[in-house]
């Protein structure tokens, strides 16, 4: 007999998924980081 899956069940992350999806997360903050010190770099090489 063929196992019927509830809505809820459907919606649940395994801890894989929420693994990928943390180190999707943390890897656009760091790009951010590093946009953001790259530009605060350029904008001090500007003042000089």
């Amino acid at each position: 007999m063929p196992k019927t899956t509830k809505g809820s069940d459907l919606t649940q992350l395994s801890a894989a998924d929420l693994a990928i999806w943390s180190a999707v997360i943390i890897i656009i903050g760091d790009l951010f980081g590093l946009f953001a010190v790259i530009k605060a770099k350029s904008e001090e090489n500007d003042l000089i």
